[in-house]
């Protein structure tokens, strides 16, 4: 590095000697080019009008930053200008006037030539340092494991002086936590914080975001989730997709651009060595329990719980805000959650993984305070913070995919007409839903005919209505059968063969229009998800005789 250093000060020292007084019409420019740092550097330029005002521009940039084929030469008026401009025109050259006290970041500054020749000799010996300047900065500053990353972001992103105020920010880590990061800032009176891990940050989201006489790095997270947890004044505000630093100077900010691209790879497979194992059902239901179990946020206290019978689950979340308490229950099988369809989303100040049924069904029962709701397709799980739902998606997933490998993937065998008569009866319930009463039964009525008569009594306060549906087994669609939902109510749907009406229908013991369908109610999603399998069996046994 030092003999990179030497050829760059020997390059630097001919662009210095090239520097001279320009006199203009009306302008006499000073211009004087110097070494703050190796690579970086303050070129001031110090304009003089005839009576002897005086305007003093300083420049301060890093020529490694410089496009060198955006270096040229040209003619303005009475002056040679010598242009050098920032690769892909980002705001990375600081412009300081007025003593200080007015900063703003530009992508571009010119300097001044004595005659043609001299800009041309400029020009050149500017482009002829460039090669050297970009190969000292890749080695500057070099940090290979996750600690001296760390490290340094925890020694380099510090308090920032501008013009007009003064911030205070400063890093903290959590040593139980790898990756987890607590940045605090103070912009003038007002306290800002951000809680998050570095492993959700997407290390191609680094840019610099000026505005005025701030110098600011942004970073956002991967798939722009929102898992930054965000407090102003120690209140929790909510969850963003994005955090800002405040660089103190363009070397400090160039850096912390570059060490923040390098962590953020780093502190993922730290985060990823440390989590828990979930390769089981207990250790994933325990750690979901865990960190479900009592959720502050959005002024409200959410404590959470599943249980789980096989691949039946319970989800149990009591809610109380103020002096108002919420008691939901949420009963489905876990087969039924589309694994790949389980996402990140935040509310307010809410964070929760959204769990979604296969194809939308409507198969997740729902309670309110011991009173039945509507089945609904989704169901929220609340936590904390962004590193539990990380790992908490991980274990619902893993409960998944073991119940899925679990079901036999061999057709369900065939059934006889009797077998089928006594699964049926066993299953084909009372079904209570609100005001109304179904009692349902079915018969064997002939064997010959593959004939069932299947009745069902609808009873409210006011009225009774019986109705019989006759129909053969031979005539029943095992592709046209299937669970159905509406609001509370659940039945099982049996469909003929090409939508034939050849389902006998009687109301009170009178004959009604012929059907192409018998609907059996069910108390149960599983309930009905049975009734369909026996009926399905007994299709496909009935259509091979």
């Amino acid at each position: 590095m030092l003999a990179q250093e030497a050829a760059l000060q020997q390059k630097i020292s001919a662009i210095q000697e090239l520097l001279t007084s320009v006199e203009a019409n009306k302008l006499t420019f000073n211009q004087v080019l110097k070494t703050t740092s190796p690579g970086y550097y303050d070129f001031t330029v110090n304009e003089v009008n005839s009576k002897g005002n005086e305007v003093v521009t300083s420049y301060s940039f890093a020529l490694s930053d410089v496009n060198k084929n955006s270096v040229r030469s040209f003619t303005k008026r009475d002056v040679i200008l010598i242009e050098l401009t920032v690769k892909g025109k980002q705001k990375l050259i600081k412009r300081t006037t007025d003593g200080g006290d007015k900063v703003v970041y530009l992508p571009s500054l010119t300097m001044y030539g004595l005659n043609a020749d001299n800009g041309r000799d400029l020009e050149n010996a500017i482009e002829d340092a460039i090669p050297i300047a970009n190969e000292l900065d890749e080695s500057l500053l070099v940090l290979n494991s996750y600690p001296e990353h760390l490290q340094w972001l925890k020694n380099n992103i510090g308090n920032v002086s501008l013009p007009k105020q003064q911030i205070t920010q400063q890093i903290t880590t959590d040593t139980q936590i790898p990756g987890f990061v607590v940045l605090e800032q103070v912009p003038g009176s007002k306290k800002e914080r951000f809680e998050f891990n570095l492993s959700l940050l997407n290390p191609n989201s680094v840019n610099y975001k000026i505005s005025g006489d701030e110098f600011l790095i942004e970073i956002g997270t991967k798939r722009g989730i929102a898992g930054i947890k965000h407090f102003s004044e120690d209140i929790l505000k909510g969850y963003t997709d994005k955090v800002l630093f405040y660089a103190s100077s363009l070397a400090n900010g160039k850096n912390i651009h570059k060490v923040l691209k390098g962590v953020v790879p780093l502190a993922e497979t730290e985060f990823n060595s440390s989590k828990p194992d979930i390769s089981s059902v207990e250790n994933a239901l325990s750690f979901l329990n865990k960190h479900i179990d009592a959720i502050e946020s959005d002024g409200r206290t959410t404590t959470q719980n599943i249980a789980l019978e096989e691949n039946m689950a319970t989800f149990s979340l009591k809610e109380t805000v103020s002096d108002k308490n919420e008691e939901h229950l949420n009963f489905f099988n876990l087969t039924d959650i589309n694994q790949n369809g389980i996402s990140f989303k935040d509310k307010k100040t809410r964070l929760y993984l959204v769990l979604n049924t296969n194809k939308g069904a409507y198969y997740i029962g729902h309670s309110l305070n011991g009173e039945a709701e509507n089945y609904e397709k989704q169901l929220f799980v609340y936590f904390n913070s962004y590193d539990d739902a990380i790992i908490g998606k991980e274990a619902l997933k893993f409960l998944i995919e073991h119940y899925e490998n679990e079901i036999e993937e061999t057709e369900a065998p065939e059934t006889s007409l009797e077998d089928a008569l006594s699964l049926l009866s066993n299953e084909i319930k009372p079904v209570y839903n609100d005001n109304l009463q179904h009692e349902q039964q079915i018969e064997l009525l002939e064997t010959e005919t593959s004939t069932f008569r299947f009745i069902k009594v609808l009873s409210t306060s006011k009225k009774t209505i019986e109705n019989v549906f006759e129909f053969s087994a031979q005539d029943l669609n095992k592709q046209n059968s299937k669970v159905k939902v509406s609001g509370k109510r659940v039945w099982a749907e049996i469909g003929t063969k090409s939508g034939e009406k050849l389902v006998k229908v009687y109301e009170d013991g009178k004959v009604q229009n012929y059907e192409n369908k018998i609907e059996i109610e069910a108390p149960t999603i599983e309930n009905a998800k049975k009734i369909v399998e026996i009926l399905k069996r007994l299709a496909a046994s009935q259509n091979k005789l």
